[in-house]
């Protein structure tokens, strides 16, 4: 079976997978040099035995049960992935204020993981955001401030669920593409 480069994968792929709710149907394809950009590190890294902590913002909590729901409970048999909620693994008594926590924290998912990165879904100001940028390199879909390597997208975006929800569906399409090596990543 012949691998397929990934940037025309993308391309091909957020063409037939337009959904009908959005008037600018070309969002994503504008932008789809960066969008690969920012997964295909995400992608490597999976693919080359690493762990991806998901960590969204309050308003993006959803976001988390939804991608682990896409990935984990789905009827069709496929591999299970090294995706896992850090939201749900600190839980919302742990502070990330002070320094002193944070580095205490790195330490545990330092033990814990060895070769993570996050995945951050949300705004950049608060606690749980600096704790992702706290590591040299991740995914980051941010809204409203952009961030070396992120992809950003308005928080007041009418259809920015949905695009969230588009934006993950490619990144399950192209992370299960490459896991079966039907994607050329490199």
């Amino acid at each position: 079976m012949k691998n397929t480069d990934f940037r025309s994968w993308l391309l091909e792929t957020m063409r037939l997978e337009y959904d009908k709710w959005a008037s600018d149907r070309e969002w994503l394809e504008i932008d789809r040099a960066l969008f690969a950009d920012t997964m295909l590190g995400a992608l490597k890294h999976i693919v080359s035995g690493g762990t991806l902590l998901l960590a969204t913002d309050e308003h993006r909590e959803w976001f988390s049960t939804y991608a682990l729901s896409r990935f984990y409970y789905n009827t069709i048999n496929r591999p299970l992935l090294p995706i896992f909620s850090l939201n749900r693994l600190l839980g919302a008594d742990v502070s990330l204020q002070q320094d002193s926590s944070r580095e205490n924290i790195i330490n545990m998912l330092d033990i814990a993981y060895e070769n993570y990165m996050f995945w951050y879904v949300g705004r950049i100001n608060n606690p749980i955001a600096d704790l992702c940028r706290s590591k040299d390199y991740g995914l980051f879909w941010v809204m409203d401030q952009g961030i070396r390597g992120s992809f950003p997208l308005r928080a007041n975006d009418e259809f920015l669920d949905y695009k969230l929800m588009d934006m993950l569906r490619l990144f399950e399409k192209a992370l299960y593409e490459s896991i079966l090596n039907r994607l050329d990543i490199e």
